[in-house]
């Protein structure tokens, strides 16, 4: 896929898992995070990295349909918290995109205050003020996978 094309060609831009290590171990283990990732390659690291940073509780999701769905059966049963306290999506998925997952959320009462990260490799200032329109909490490009994690931590502690 094409994340992994552009890491086999420039290393660099790569997801920098090591950047975990140096957040230093917390405990998040109960946290239900959501991820709406299509590619399997990426979908591993975040996972991988996540794991590494104690949060072990992630629904894997592999489009933002999958991901509405799971949501909104979660919210239907009003305990929308207890079952995702946070998002975080791909911008370019098959079926639903990140984008329109996000004005989903975001536009829908009983999952409005739920925290998105976009993470994405094309976070350009562009789609950053889409982002920003739909109401992302933060947006981040794929090699940031340490400031993620610390984004990560600050939203579920307000959420």
């Amino acid at each position: 896929d094409f994340e992994k094309i552009v890491s086999d060609i420039a290393p660099e831009t790569g997801l920098r898992v090591e950047e975990i290590k140096e957040l230093g171990e917390r405990e998040r283990s109960d946290v239900p995070i959501l991820m709406a990732e299509d590619s399997a390659l990426l979908n591993k690291l975040i996972s991988d990295s996540l794991r590494e940073a104690g949060y072990v509780n992630l629904i894997d999701c592999v489009n933002g349909q999958e991901a509405w769905d799971f949501i909104e059966k979660a919210a239907a049963e009003g305990n929308i918290r207890d079952k995702v306290r946070c998002v975080i999506t791909d911008i370019e998925m098959p079926i639903m995109d990140g984008h329109r997952l996000t004005k989903l959320i975001k536009s829908t009462d009983s999952t409005k205050d739920l925290p998105v990260v976009i993470f994405s490799s094309l976070v350009n200032e562009e789609m950053r003020r889409k982002g920003e329109q739909l109401g992302a909490n933060a947006q981040l490009s794929k090699p940031e996978i340490g400031n993620l994690v610390r984004i990560i931590d600050d939203l579920v502690a307000k959420f």
